[in-house]
């Protein structure tokens, strides 16, 4: 339930100030947003494949999908429990494999993952 007044809240807010974070499809527990530049096929696609491969969970996700200098961005909002661990070698191993055949399947041009908080501000951990 506190997830859900926390979205709310920041999408109040977003909209107050005049900030998009794009059109938006929901599939169950997750809520992709897309901003120009990313049309709504490719968005709908990633979310089935999110969902397909097991990315979503219990809790309610948000994610952001950009179009930045010829490359999608894909913005992942980092819980709070994880905010000061650093990413391992292994994990970053994990994004890097995800963001090949996030290109491969989905966008077909480059991917990258970005670790957000909950505005998709970047957290400097790559």
């Amino acid at each position: 339930m506190r997830n859900w007044v926390v979205i709310l809240l920041l999408a109040v807010l977003f909209h107050s100030c005049g900030i998009s974070m794009g059109d938006r499809i929901d599939n169950g527990n997750l809520s992709v947003y897309f901003l120009e530049g990313i049309n709504k096929e490719k968005a709908i696609n990633f979310a089935k494949y999110w969902k397909n491969n097991g990315f979503v969970g219990e809790r309610q996700q948000v994610i952001q999908l950009e179009k930045e200098n010829k490359r999608v961005v894909v913005k992942l909002i980092e819980r709070e429990l994880y905010h000061n661990d650093p990413i391992t070698i292994n994990e970053e191993a994990m994004l890097q494999e995800l963001e090949r055949t996030l290109k491969t399947e989905i966008f077909h041009q480059d991917v990258e993952i970005m670790i957000t908080d909950n505005t998709f501000r970047p957290i400097i951990k790559r």
